[in-house]
């Protein structure tokens, strides 16, 4: 029995020495996104490896707080930061193929999947020898986004791991569905084709322009071109990406589309996003 008062203090002891380390993380705090406010609750962030959440969140891009002239309703706010994470995650992964296919050609018979895998958890614990400060800045921001996409979705009582698609199921109204499904179209894979391509052209990555494309692409206007692969799509990356387009882009939303048997019409015309075996892509860039 007189090892008894000894377990318990020493099990009080750990009690007090938890307590002073919990409330830290426990306690919810505030973000502001868009100019509306949004509670996190650490306690229902996936774990980190030890990382808080006010640490990880302090990676998001500054502009994100500021208030736009029209205030967002909060499934607008969900659908710009899975846009961001949309960019973030796609070019991530590129940078991490590319440094994984970097590695093989230095280490002849090497395992391109397990350098992949060995990259990304040098990533995640910030350690590892030649990591790139940028590409460990991009996977932050990536982590950042992807955390505060799922408290969101959490705030809106959908599910909080991130859709297959990249994007949450919207509300569509009845007349929405109805015109897309005279096409013959499923009207929320153009949904989530409009969002990966509005994605593509808000990011001003061509990488991403190449990868949301409908080959062949038609550039039509003052410049008529088809361009038929990636390569071509990088080499013409500053007739593309110019900036009426991205500006036209930008200011579209899927509610003032145009649908017709071709596909959707985007910015007045600024490009077409036409359907194909997999979903929508990018499919026409009008250059007038």
């Amino acid at each position: 029995m007189s090892g008894t008062p000894a377990r318990i203090l020493g099990l009080i002891g750990c009690l007090l020495a938890l307590s002073a380390v919990l409330p830290a993380r426990a306690d919810p705090f505030f973000v502001k996104v868009y100019g509306r406010t949004y509670k996190i609750d650490p306690r229902s962030a996936p774990d980190q490896k030890g990382l808080a959440p006010q640490d990880i969140l302090k990676a998001l891009p500054a502009d994100l707080a500021k208030a736009p002239a029209i205030r967002p309703s909060h499934e607008e706010v969900l659908a710009e930061v899975e846009e961001r994470l949309w960019i973030a995650s796609s070019q991530l992964d590129a940078k991490v193929e590319d440094a994984a296919k970097s590695r093989d050609r230095r280490n002849a018979g090497s395992d391109t999947k397990a350098a992949r895998q060995e990259i990304t958890d040098s990533l995640e614990s910030g350690t590892g020898q030649g990591r790139s400060p940028e590409l460990q800045a991009l996977y932050d921001r990536y982590r950042a986004l992807n955390l505060l996409a799922r408290e969101l979705r959490r705030s809106l009582d959908l599910p909080v791991r991130t859709p297959a698609s990249g994007f949450s199921r919207p509300k569509l109204t009845p007349e929405i569905e109805a015109t897309y499904r005279a096409q013959k179209f499923d009207p929320y894979e153009a949904y989530y084709g409009f969002r990966r391509v509005k994605a593509a052209f808000r990011s001003g990555d061509a990488e991403l322009i190449a990868r949301v494309t409908d080959y062949p692409l038609s550039l039509t206007g003052k410049i008529r071109r088809t361009l038929r692969n990636r390569d071509q799509v990088l080499a013409a990356k500053e007739t593309i990406l110019n900036a009426a387009v991205r500006d036209a882009v930008a200011k579209s939303t899927f509610e003032s589309v145009f649908v017709r048997d071709k596909g959707m019409m985007v910015g007045g015309g600024a490009v077409w996003i036409t359907p194909d075996k997999s979903g929508f892509g990018l499919g026409t860039v009008n250059l007038d």
